[in-house]
């Protein structure tokens, strides 16, 4: 076996330069650093505009700061590179970011063909493990559900929303199918085997992909033409639920194989306060449109 050449002078320098960081401030966003005035509204105007708090959230996330060390950052970084501009303070980027209004749908005016949709469980941290062990727990574990709509091609993000954890894995899906143009397949999992959805998409043009279900029968209706084809398909293979998996995968392309799981990982890693739901809403929405524009 032979075993690959290594220039390890350029593989140093690589891990090197990870270490590197490059930081630069377009002018449009020096010249909209301060918020416009709104007429008609009560209250003390704004003095940072949006751009400046959502500008603030991605580099916490990328840094994983805390607010303080977020608002110290933010005026090293500016004292760095000359600008004399204000910084908002902790507090600030707080209580904006909660009331920040963040579009559900991302990536409007890109055209997707295919669309992989599904839904995970984030978990909500309250009480602190240790007195969870010594103590028992004050109250039930309690899960948030993020429905997430992922471009089969690219892996960008187009939908994320947050919801408790008894809203269904499709209450999205009409408003995606309504929203995007130029979709040509939809894959879900089981729970888009509904009646609804494959009319819904049969009138809207788009191949709607989902297993049918193990008790599911054979129809006539016009909308349900492609779903009678896979279920005559897993039929006419045989018994067994190992041959159901294999059917569907062979209509799937082998790039949205584990697609989703694999974009569920990146989000998952983020911690959501009980006492802080409405704000976790706010920050899932802003973690997916960064991711969009990360590395993988």
């Amino acid at each position: 076996m032979r075993h690959k050449k290594r220039d390890w002078s350029k593989y140093n320098n690589f891990l090197i330069n990870r270490g590197s960081l490059t930081f630069w401030i377009h002018k449009k966003a020096l010249k909209s650093w301060r918020a416009k005035k709104q007429k008609g509204k009560k209250g003390a105007p704004f003095i940072f505009s949006d751009t400046v708090i959502e500008t603030a959230m991605t580099i916490k996330f990328i840094l994983k700061l805390s607010y303080r060390t977020l608002e110290g950052y933010l005026k090293s970084l500016l004292k760095i590179l000359g600008i004399d501009l204000p910084v908002p303070s902790y507090t600030q980027i707080c209580k904006r970011m909660k009331k920040l209004k963040l579009p559900g749908h991302l990536l409007k005016n890109k055209t997707v063909r295919h669309v992989v949709v599904d839904a995970t469980g984030l978990k909500v941290y309250g009480e602190g493990g240790w007195k969870v062990k010594k103590h028992g727990a004050g109250r039930r574990r309690e899960w948030r559900k993020l429905h997430l709509a992922v471009d089969e091609e690219t892996q960008e993000i187009l939908f994320a929303d947050l919801t408790d954890d008894y809203t269904s894995d499709t209450k999205f899906v009409p408003e995606i199918m309504k929203e995007r143009c130029g979709v040509k397949r939809f894959l879900m999992d089981g729970a888009a085997d509904v009646e609804l959805l494959y009319k819904l998409a049969y009138e809207s043009g788009i191949d709607l992909l989902t297993p049918p279900k193990k008790n599911a029968k054979k129809r006539r209706e016009p909308w349900l033409q492609d779903r009678t084809k896979r279920l005559l398909e897993i039929l006419n293979a045989g018994p067994g639920p190992a041959l159901r998996p294999c059917i569907m995968a062979s209509h799937e392309t082998p790039s949205n194989k584990g697609l989703l799981e694999v974009i569920i990982c990146r989000i998952r890693g983020q911690r959501l306060n009980v006492n802080f739901a409405p704000f976790a809403i706010r920050t899932t929405k802003h973690r997916c449109r960064f991711r969009n524009n990360a590395p993988i």
